[in-house]
């Protein structure tokens, strides 16, 4: 993913880039009770994954137990949006909110996630009004809960008033001034809204918090590049491709960036 892209990415979505766009494609047509899987940009599926599908989607059809086939259902979705099969994985939040009566933290992962990993702008505002409902009627029943609240307010921030999300993220930072997701959301709004001084602040505090915090650290080095501070960047670019415990996607990101530079 190259620099403009997540530039790009970020003015659309205003959320974390979209790490799952990549050429190939996985067609699910198989039929699993009401579910019906649908295709979506993806990575491919390691046999050893597939192998944990099937026997996922096994166990949804034999479980009569709400609860641990709603389990099975988010297990088998996680693994989809692990490999960027989106709309497969929503198909499954929509039979769980069937067989669920009340607000799912299940189904609200799975379409917040799906939010996230959304290919395109209109697909994933789509998937964020879904979430949306999910998610306020979770908080509804818990207002302090501030997972939900970080989570809904990144959802409102792609609807017709933005702004209601980028006040629930401050309304959460006085609450936890340290709160890291609040932090991180306002530093990639901030970027969104080329406002890369006030980005490179969000993120220099998390990284002062946790030094390990790549995301963070990459997001640094973006907002850095952007106010020509190219060798603090290529700093930080090099940290994380120099450690292992950074994830791959934030590797690959990194090295592009490193690239360009």
């Amino acid at each position: 993913m190259t620099r403009s892209q997540l530039i790009l990415v970020l003015a659309a979505v205003a959320l974390v880039v979209v790490l799952f766009q990549l050429p190939r494609s996985v067609v699910e047509n198989e039929q699993v009770q009401e579910v019906v899987e649908t295709e979506s940009h993806s990575m491919e599926i390691p046999q050893e994954v597939e192998n944990q599908i099937n026997e996922l989607r096994r166990l949804i059809r034999e479980e009569e137990n709400i609860d641990k086939k709603a389990n099975f259902a988010h297990s088998l979705a996680r693994h989809y949006l692990d490999y960027g099969v989106v709309d497969s994985a929503a198909s499954y939040a929509e039979a769980m909110e069937l067989w669920v009566s009340s607000p799912s933290e299940l189904v609200a992962d799975i379409y917040f996630t799906a939010f996230e990993r959304s290919p395109g702008p209109e697909q994933a505002k789509e998937y964020a009004a879904k979430a949306r409902e999910v998610l306020q009627q979770m908080l509804d029943k818990d207002p302090i809960n501030l997972v939900v609240k970080n989570r809904l307010a990144m959802t409102m921030v792609v609807s017709e008033n933005p702004m209601a999300g980028i006040t629930l993220l401050r309304e959460i930072l006085e609450a936890d001034e340290t709160n890291r997701q609040a932090i991180l959301n306002l530093g990639l709004l901030a970027i969104q809204s080329g406002q890369f001084e006030r980005a490179k602040e969000r993120f220099e505090n998390l990284v002062s918090m946790n030094a390990s915090d790549h995301e963070a650290k990459l997001y640094l080095a973006v907002s850095l590049m952007e106010i020509n501070q190219q060798s603090q960047a290529r700093l930080l670019l090099e940290e994380i491709l120099a450690t292992q415990d950074s994830i791959p996607a934030i590797k690959i990101m990194a090295n592009d960036y490193l690239s360009g530079l």
